[in-house]
């Protein structure tokens, strides 16, 4: 024993927290540096592994010094630093360079450290790896050096006498060959009850037809059907009324706290049963088992009787966790236990139970906080890293293994919980969407090689050493830059495209301008310029004409409900085949119908070109009349002022009319306008003036149906003021009215141009 040296035995969890705590009492604020060495041990995986006595053992004292020393480390001193240096010797590399099947355990000391780094924000942070020979010299060396002369990132890792720091970029999934065959074979969720679990098994049974086995706490009986069926408005009524008087009757003292509850256990019960029931329509086989991962004689039951009902399984995924986020000064031991049991411990407990083979496949749903850190995330990330150094194991054990380190998603999941959506949006994250993400894992299931991906878009301010890479012309995993083009899902450059746009009145208010008798329609317009979009988007050359346009159903949100509309581009003979289109999804969530085909075009790289030459537009007049004002157009015209693009009607003939287009004054977008491609507003000035021929001349509201080409002459912003000039061309056998129509400038310059613009008589 030397002079100031505190003996402990880190099995004894709690006198290691005494001992801290006693220390901190003693020194209060003056504590200023902590080195923490615990990870340096060498441990490898196998039976003897125990998730939770490795825990307790080789992070938790990281745990109590991050909690019991903040006041000091979070307060230098004038003309002092504090800081935390955090050690491991894994590989020199944090587990990626390795080919050993090694301990989890420091996945959860580096997911820990990753969010005390991030909580500790006055110190300097640093999370250092070594290879397991280096000798104790380089250890000291290296780690004062980082202390002293380094910059301010966190991780650095040494190996081979380099240096390594971790950048997450992009790969293209190649799905040219299934590397894990999923049809008819019997997949393990946990979790997946509920939530992106409940979605991940759906999809994974809409594409590879497997046999389903669910595992979730929610409890399934008599009454799960019964409440399924009934819809929120009856949901309602029924929490309030007759179970709120069945738990009066039950107990002495019901309380809207226990009455809300009980009726989240309810609805999650029907839930669960909605679930089962779209999986079943789907044509799988589903199997679903109540456990408690935390329960160990419950869980060692439900595996029993899983293999004896089913024999051993051919993968799991693991979704099951629990998250609350609390700043690991106010989070106590019982609670980092709770969160890191649930997901961490239960991955190991699965793995020994024998209940997947051997060589069966297994997926844990990790976290971006094990990869980067979070305020109040500490446990959730521990156990995130933790299982994605499990995975790493698996595979280097020679087991199909990866772990998926997921973000935030919109409209579910543990990122929409009030405080914690605020948070995220504060830190300006870019949240994805449920469907896209699932069915990104699905695919990484079925094609993928990678032990561990990053499945995110921007994480905004929360990527504070700047490591999530989006490398410039790589195929969009993530956002676009156009507006229309949302969340890419697909994208290989000249091949294909599909991305996803949520149409909402908050992110498109223009939307509230073309609503017909309370039902916002998404504008032909609008159509035009996602095409244009994806276009530019699938091709790399920015669009000047499309052709073969169909708006053959109309996007409607009922309601005002969101639609969520997929936008596809495919490859074929000399250009691009384009489509809008979306799913019926009812309030239960199960999909009603095909899927709908709203709008069609095509894009040849080889356009055709405009024909404003043999136009013959009349020359702009100088001083003129409106025949027609903008006030009275828009007494018969639906569109609300962002969509008045009509200053008035300057002559109107049975095969002609001019017009005159000017910018509205309302804005289409609330903040800023996003660059557009395909003057949407202009061409929406043409719709207008060659509707306006058929109410004058035959007393017919008509809606766009079709065009033979769409051109515009430049792709940058709308000129303040043009003119319109559309020729009527007939009526076709089916009774739609023909045009053709130009904008041009005063000085006869031309913007776009409609070939075969057909309309048809409104169905309202």
């Amino acid at each position: 024993k030397l002079k100031d040296t505190i003996t402990v035995d880190f099995n004894d969890l709690e006198a290691v927290e005494k001992a801290v705590a006693d220390f901190a009492g003693t020194h209060g604020e003056a504590v200023q540096g902590v080195f923490y060495l615990l990870g340096c041990a060498q441990k490898k995986l196998g039976a003897e592994t125990r998730a939770f006595e490795d825990l307790k053992y080789y992070a938790m004292p990281l745990f109590l010094a991050g909690k019991y020393f903040n006041p000091g480390l979070s307060k230098p001193d004038e003309g002092h630093v504090t800081f935390l240096a955090v050690v491991t010797a894994l590989d020199g590399a944090f587990g990626y360079k390795t080919k050993e099947v090694y301990d989890p355990v420091y996945g959860a000391i580096h997911g820990l450290t990753l969010c005390l780094r991030k909580e500790l924000d006055k110190s300097i942070v640093k999370m250092l790896d070594f290879e397991p020979a280096s000798t104790p010299q380089t250890i000291v060396q290296k780690t004062f050096y980082e202390l002293l002369y380094s910059d301010k990132h966190l991780m650095a890792g040494y190996a081979g006498g380099k240096r390594y720091s971790l950048i997450t970029k992009p790969e293209l999934l190649e799905k040219d060959k299934e590397r894990v065959a999923l049809k008819g074979r019997k997949v393990l969720v946990t979790g997946g009850g509920r939530g992106l679990g409940a979605l991940f098994s759906r999809l994974l049974a809409q594409k590879h037809q497997p046999h389903i086995v669910l595992l979730d706490i929610i409890e399934l009986n008599e009454n799960s059907a019964r409440l399924a069926a009934m819809s929120e408005e009856e949901l309602k009524a029924y929490k309030t009324g007759t179970l709120w008087e069945e738990l009066k009757k039950k107990m002495d003292k019901a309380t809207p706290a226990v009455l809300e509850r009980e009726f989240t256990r309810l609805k999650d019960s029907a839930g669960l049963y909605r679930s089962i029931e779209a999986l079943k329509a789907l044509g799988v086989q589903v199997s679903y088992y109540k456990c408690d991962l935390n329960d160990k004689e419950v869980f060692d039951s439900v595996m029993a009787k899983i293999k004896a009902d089913l024999g051993q399984l051919d993968g799991a995924v693991h979704f099951a966790g629990l998250e609350r986020s609390k700043l690991v000064v106010d989070k106590t031991l019982e609670e980092f236990f709770m969160i890191f049991n649930t997901k961490a411990s239960a991955a190991v407990n699965l793995l020994k139970s024998g209940v997947v083979k051997e060589k069966g496949f297994w997926v844990m749903i990790s976290s971006i906080a094990g990869k980067y850190g979070n305020l109040g995330q500490s446990d959730y990330a521990a156990a995130s890293d933790y299982i994605s150094k499990l995975a790493i194991s698996l595979t280097n054990k020679g087991v199909r293994a990866f772990s998926v380190d997921m973000t935030a998603y919109a409209n579910i999941g543990m990122g929409i919980r009030p405080g914690v959506e605020a948070f995220l949006k504060s830190q300006e994250l870019d949240f994805i969407y449920p469907e896209e993400g699932m069915n990104a894992l699905v695919d990484e299931l079925a094609y993928g090689r990678i032990p561990e991906i990053v499945l995110s878009a921007s994480l905004g301010k929360l990527d504070w050493d700047k490591q999530l890479r989006f490398d410039p012309g790589f195929p969009n995993a993530g956002g676009s830059e156009y507006h229309f083009i949302e969340r890419t899902v697909k994208s290989v450059k000249g091949l294909e495209l599909e991305a996803a746009k949520e149409l909402t009145l908050e992110k498109d208010p223009f939307l509230a301008d073309h609503a017909i008798n309370g039902t916002p329609y998404l504008p032909g317009v609008m159509g035009i310029e996602t095409f244009a979009e994806a276009a530019a988007a699938v091709s790399g050359e920015v669009p000047k004409e499309l052709r073969n346009l169909r708006f053959a159903v109309p996007v409607k949100l009922l309601r005002n409900k969101p639609v969520n509309a997929s936008i596809k581009a495919a490859a074929s003979k000399g250009g691009y085949d384009l489509r809008i289109e979306s799913d019926f999804v009812n309030a239960k969530g199960v999909k009603l119908g095909e899927t709908r085909t709203h709008f069609t075009a095509r894009f040849e790289t080889k356009p055709a070109g405009g024909s404003w030459e043999s136009a013959g537009a009349p020359q702009p007049p100088k001083h003129a009349k409106y025949k027609v004002t903008a006030e009275e157009i828009y007494k018969v015209y639906f569109h609300g002022p962002s969509f008045r693009v009509l200053d008035g009607i300057l002559s109107i003939e049975k095969d002609a009319v001019l017009a005159v287009f000017k910018r509205p004054a309302a804005a289409l977008w609330r903040v800023k306008t996003p660059k557009l491609l395909f003057h949407p507003m202009v061409i929406e000035g043409m719709f207008q003036a060659c509707g306006w021929r058929d109410i004058h001349f035959d007393r017919r509201l008509t809606l766009p149906d079709a065009i033979g080409s769409v051109i515009v002459y430049d792709n940058g912003p709308d000129p303040d003021r043009l003119f319109l000039y559309a020729k009527y061309k007939g009526m076709n056998e089916e009774g739609r009215t023909r045009f053709d129509a130009w904008a041009y400038d005063s000085e006869m310059r031309p913007v776009a141009e409609l070939k075969d613009y057909l309309m048809i008589p409104s169905e309202i």
